[in-house]
């Protein structure tokens, strides 16, 4: 059975080298989600690569972009992550949480509730973080693994 991961931060050197080892080893992972802030063209050629059909893009000019590019297919764009209860239905296995500096907090934080576990590879997050983080991670019953960068 095929591990359903999330990469929140999918476009920079970590959320890259993690997608570049899921495109390897496809056979055994299925991406259910990736974000950016700004890369609608990485997150759009990583969406076409493993056919994904959830991005989240948080720049309104390249949500705009993303999502005209994407009118005429099967993935579904969103600006934020107020609405992922949309894409998640049960909880997935894993996200990877790789937004650098506090703004990886807030959809750390909102995520926690649709993973089994979540690596955070964001210092701040966790420094600034962490009793909300903890919170959460108790509240869902979320495993945490720090990732070292």
């Amino acid at each position: 059975m095929k591990k359903k991961i999330a990469i929140l931060g999918s476009t920079g050197s970590i959320g890259k080298t993690l997608f570049n080892l899921i495109l390897r080893e496809k056979k055994n992972f299925e991406l259910s989600l990736l974000t950016a802030n700004k890369s609608h063209k990485i997150l759009l050629k990583q969406a076409k690569a493993l056919n994904i059909k959830n991005l989240i893009i948080t720049n309104k000019k390249d949500y705009e972009i993303l999502k005209q590019k994407t009118n005429n297919s099967k993935i579904r764009v969103f600006n934020d992550f107020t609405q992922l209860d949309k894409i998640f239905k049960k909880k997935i296995d894993y996200v990877m949480s790789s937004i650098s500096g506090i703004h990886g907090l807030e959809p750390t934080i909102k995520i926690i509730k649709f993973t089994k576990k979540i690596a955070i590879a964001n210092k701040e997050s966790i420094i600034c973080g962490w009793n909300l983080i903890q919170s959460q991670l108790n509240k869902h019953k979320t495993e945490f693994i720090p990732v070292e960068l």
